[in-house]
């Protein structure tokens, strides 16, 4: 059976070059025992410019968007992925709703897609917006879903998917067990992700709402990393024993928490 790797990419795996190289190295030894997924809140545009730019492995999958896309070499999953978060979606009331508030400032078209709204929160704004915006919506009876991540994005979603839930419709597709999945993430809205019961490496530069979310629940197949990025990725693989120890870490420095 192989391995599920799912990688989140922009506060996860990209940040240090030579850690990268040596995670890659280390990935394709045992490419044929893996499932390589990439997992991003980027559009799948942006997503395959990052992918180049950083001269990451190419994955079998990407989720991207939030999780309310996912493609196979190129090719997107549209049939039965999109038919599934779908369901009781209403883009343009959300859209109507969203546009209510003055301290939701859109992101560029580029990240807009049928099946995600982007927005800044302005930097004067107040986080209860989040609340008031969740409020309307669930009194409005949408079925949509609010994720906040970095301190600033909002990203509102159907109810019935996210990274989390993407990964599970994969892992059914490949027939890949939750003890035959590991999970890498860094950003708070990976926090879905760790909710899937698998094993789990949390990056050493974690951002705030994910680290809280870790310490407040502490489960036992979650590990935190010290080292940042793909380093930490390298470090959680050793730690659940996927990958050998290096013969060196020069090219990693432990996060200062």
């Amino acid at each position: 059976m192989k391995l599920l790797l799912v990688i989140e990419l922009d506060n996860t795996l990209v940040n240090n070059n030579q850690a990268i190289a040596a995670l890659n190295q280390r990935l394709e030894a045992i490419g044929n025992q893996i499932y390589l997924v990439y997992v991003t809140s980027r559009s799948y545009a942006s997503s395959r410019k990052m992918i180049a730019q950083a001269q990451l492995l190419k994955p079998d999958y990407l989720i991207a968007s939030v999780g309310t896309e996912i493609y196979q070499e190129g090719l997107l999953l549209q049939k039965d992925w999109a038919n599934q978060i779908s369901r009781d979606w209403d883009r343009d009331a959300v859209w109507a709703i969203a546009s209510y508030f003055s301290a939701l400032i859109p992101q560029p078209k580029s990240e807009q897609t049928p099946y995600k709204l982007s927005f800044r929160l302005d930097m004067d704004a107040s986080l209860e917006v989040i609340d008031d915006l969740e409020d309307l919506l669930a009194f409005t009876g949408l079925q949509a879903q609010v994720i906040f991540s970095n301190g600033r994005d909002i990203d509102i979603i159907p109810k019935n998917s996210n990274k989390g839930k993407a990964t599970a419709y994969l892992q059914q597709l490949l027939q890949a067990q939750s003890d035959a999945t590991v999970i890498c993430g860094g950003s708070g809205n990976d926090i879905s992700l760790f909710q899937q019961p698998s094993a789990g490496i949390i990056v050493g530069n974690a951002q705030t709402e994910l680290l809280w979310w870790y310490y407040k629940t502490h489960y036992p197949w979650h590990f935190l990393a010290h080292y940042p990025g793909a380093a930490g990725i390298l470090e959680g693989l050793i730690y659940f024993n996927i990958l050998p120890y290096p013969n060196n870490w020069r090219w990693a420095t432990p996060h200062q928490r």
